[in-house]
This record gives C-alpha cells, sequence and structure tokens, in this order.
C-alpha cells in the first residue's frame, strides 16, 4: 500500500486537521503518515486555544517519517506560525513527490488559526514550492489583497497566486454566492472549471477532507486534473451524508471504506450518472418512492457488490435532488435486477427505476426498445420480487431487456426499471425516452 503525509494540527473533535486528513486517506485507500504542528482545544461550536509545537521537534517527526517509509505525496494543513512555515519550505526541497499546500487560516467554527506574519511567509517561502494550491475564496482574498465577487474574479486571484511559483492553483467557490459549486483549477495557462451543485450545509473539515482526497488520489497515480476531479465527486458523497456530532457544526462523514480501483471507478462512473440524470429527469418521472440508480462490479455476486445511493433521489419542492452517499449495498431492490440480469449477460451491470406510465412505456415501444413486465401477482410466496420477476422476464424473451416494468400491488408501487451494461448506458436509454415522451405529449 501507497503511502501520504499530512503536515497539519490536531484537532480532537475528530473533524478537520489530520483526523480528518487520515481518515480522508484511509477513505482512498491510502496509508497515511501525520506529522503535527499544532495541539487545538476545538470542538463544533469553537477553538479554544492552539498550542505550537516547537520546530525542532516537527522537524523530527518529518525526519522520522521519510528516513523510515516511501511518501508518494504530501499535503498541509494548518501551520500557524511563519518559523513552521520556512521549516516545511525547507523540507520541500529534499522531497521527491508532490506537495498540496491548503493555506488554512480560519477555521470553520471560528477564531484565526495563524500567528501575525504567517501569510507573508506562506507566499514567499512555501507557496512557490508547491505542486498545488487550494486556496478558499477568504484564503485567496487574503493571498492576493483583491476583491473576488465572480468567476473572473476567482481567474485572476488564480493566476496572481500561480505567479507566486507554484505549479497549480485550484480555487474553491463554495464561499462565492451563486458560484457555490464552482471550482477552477489553473495550471499557469488554462483554466478548468469544476461544477457542481452548491451545499447548504455547513460542516467543519470540507477544506481538509478535499484537499486530504486531491493528494490521495495523486498517490494513486491520477493526473491532476483527474485527481481534482475525483476527489471533488467523493466530497459530494461526505457531504450529502454530513452528520453532527456536538452542539455546533456537523462533520463531513469520510468514513474509511477501503475502496479498490475498480470500486473507485465504479463510483465516479455513478456520480457522473446522477449529475447527468439531474440535468435531463422531468419531475413527472419521479415515483412516490424516489429513484435510485445502481452499478455492479465486474463479476459481482452479493448485494455489496453494487454500489448505489444510501438515500435516492428525491423530489425537493420543483427540482429534484439526491439524498445520501454511494454506497456499494446501498440498494437491495436494484442489487438484486442487476445480480439477476448478472447470471444471464455478464456485462449487464447496471440499472435503475423510474415511474410507471403508460405513456412512458409507449415512449419505450416507439424507441423500439426490448420491453418485458412481471405481474405481482404469480410471485411464489417463496420467492424475492425482484429476482423473481427479473428471471421471469429474462427466460420469457431469451435476452437482457431494456425494460422491465410491473403494474404494481396493494402497497406495492408499480414501477419501471431501465436496464444497461453501465450507468452511462442506462442514462443515454434514461434521455431517450424523456425525448420521445416530451415529443408525445
Amino acid at each position: 500500500m501507497k503511502s501520504a503525509l499530512t503536515i497539519a494540527a490536531s484537532d480532537p473533535s475528530g473533524g478537520a486537521g489530520i483526523q480528518a486528513d487520515l481518515k480522508a486517506f484511509s477513505y482512498a485507500g491510502v496509508h497515511g503518515c501525520s506529522v503535527i504542528t499544532c495541539v487545538t482545544a476545538q470542538n463544533t461550536e469553537k477553538v479554544f486555544q492552539v498550542h505550537e509545537v516547537p520546530v525542532d521537534v516537527i522537524d523530527a517527526q518529518i525526519n522520522t517519517i521519510l528516513e523510515d517509509i516511501e511518501i508518494s505525496a504530501c499535503k498541509t494543513g494548518m501551520l500557524y506560525s511563519p518559523d513552521i512555515v520556512k521549516l516545511i519550505a525547507k523540507k520541500c526541497d529534499k522531497f521527491d513527490f508532490p506537495v498540496v499546500v491548503d493555506p488554512v487560516m480560519k477555521a470553520t467554527v471560528g477564531g484565526s488559526l495563524h500567528k501575525p506574519g504567517f501569510i507573508e511567509a506562506l507566499k514567499k517561502e512555501l507557496i512557490p514550492k508547491a505542486t498545488l494550491v487550494t486556496p478558499n475564496i477568504p484564503e485567496a482574498i487574503a493571498l492576493t489583497g483583491q476583491e473576488i465577487n465572480n468567476i473572473e474574479d476567482m481567474k485572476d486571484a488564480c493566476k496572481k497566486i500561480h505567479d507566486l511559483g507554484c505549479r497549480y492553483v485550484l480555487l474553491k467557490g463554495g464561499h462565492l454566492e451563486g458560484q457555490k459549486g464552482t471550482d477552477i483549477l489553473f495550471d499557469g495557462k488554462d483554466f478548468r472549471l469544476y461544477l457542481s451543485r452548491g451545499y447548504a450545509k455547513d460542516l467543519h473539515g470540507t477544506g481538509c477532507t478535499f484537499s486530504a482526497l486531491i493528494t490521495a488520489f495523486l498517490v494513486r497515480d491520477r493526473g491532476m486534473e483527474d485527481a481534482v476531479e475525483e476527489a471533488k465527486l467523493h466530497m459530494g458523497n461526505v457531504i450529502s451524508s454530513g452528520y453532527a456530532i456536538g452542539k455546533g457544526v456537523g462533520l463531513a462523514n469520510v468514513m474509511p471504506t477501503h475502496l479498490t480501483e475498480e470500486k473507485l471507478q465504479v463510483m465516479k462512473e455513478l456520480a457522473h450518472s446522477v449529475n447527468n440524470i439531474l440535468d435531463i429527469l422531468p419531475i413527472s418521472f419521479m415515483p412516490e418512492v424516489g429513484i435510485n440508480i445502481g452499478f455492479a462490479l465486474e463479476n459481482a455476486k452479493t448485494l455489496e457488490d453494487v454500489c448505489a445511493l444510501e438515500g435516492r433521489l428525491v423530489r425537493a419542492g420543483n427540482r429534484i435532488d439526491y439524498l445520501g452517499r454511494f454506497k456499494f449495498g446501498a440498494s437491495k431492490h436494484l442489487a438484486r435486477i442487476i445480480l439477476t440480469a448478472l447470471k444471464f449477460d455478464k456485462s449487464s451491470r447496471s440499472a435503475m427505476n423510474i415511474k410507471y406510465d403508460e405513456k412512458i412505456i409507449d415512449a419505450c415501444s416507439s424507441l423500439d426498445f426490448i420491453i418485458g413486465s412481471f405481474d405481482r401477482k404469480d410471485e411464489p410466496k417463496t420467492s424475492t420480487t425482484m429476482e423473481w420477476g427479473t428471471e421471469q422476464v429474462i427466460k420469457q424473451l431469451g435476452r437482457i431487456p431494456d425494460i422491465i416494468y410491473d403494474k404494481g400491488a396493494v402497497g406495492k408501487e408499480p414501477m419501471i426499471r431501465i436496464l444497461g451494461k453501465n450507468s452511462q448506458e442506462v442514462v443515454k436509454k434514461l434521455g431517450l425516452i424523456t425525448q420521445k415522451h416530451g415529443k408525445e405529449e
């Protein structure tokens, strides 16, 4: 297993700092090592005290790690003082791995996390040696001295920070009104925008977690653009499933999941697919129980081999949103459909459900989709509906259909299921159905 290093402060609440970083490393399947720069007394409401670790002790921590363990990437968090910044900058001269600098200046729970002279030391000593710098809007304002009110201001700030000498700048737009889902990566020539929905939750440790995930994906041999994209997709997971442990702000949910490379790719594709669904899905397609989409590992055998949303896509006023994280074993209904289809065709690894409507079935028919149905009244008492119904349809048709539906029963909502080789194919079929349905309306 490859290793990453975090150089940051300790947060006894477990929400930010090295605790958040180590959880993020583990979440992404990377071993985490840590060097503590400060010991803080803080909880979910407030930072009460900061004790700066002596520079010689920080130096010794780094040396003992590097003498014994091969580090593949490093991130810095709260460095607090000019002296610590200068030490880390000096150590960077000997590092032969990427360094991600998260210029932590203030805690989510309030309170300054740096001494006088820190910002100037950061600009002069450490940023010039960084592979990537990941400021949020307030941090970028502190580093550049300019106002940031829109995307063009963000781009100007990226240029100014890049001029300090780092290779990449990732400016996070979470504090920008109207652009909360927009982050910008700049390599000195080109800008790349990473878009996602904004999150209403104000959680402790999201900045630490994001930069730690980027670091972990660099360790897992992603290029910078892919590492940022993958980390951002997973941030949707950890933010949407954030939880409260105290009286103050909640925490990002970075519970270790021991993700293999294949699981990471399945989750990444599902995240893309859900974003595409949100763009094309009419509210009229939403059943009362909500919508889910699942995608299985190759050679999946159990419910735990199928990834889906924990909380489903649901109606949120006049729009559709999703709840919960992507998790293996999250949807038994879809998993049973997919696992049954896999018994007949090893390439049929994905499915989603939408509302049953005769007009939607008519749209599927006009698209020449292969359609099958089952009647819940015929189900044996000893069987599981999704397994039995899916198997009945496949045996009747002699192949995997595009669509399987049933008209429900007492206490059971009628439903349409779309099947495909992967989640992208399922979403493509959904798009064709919505277009055809819209024309016929």
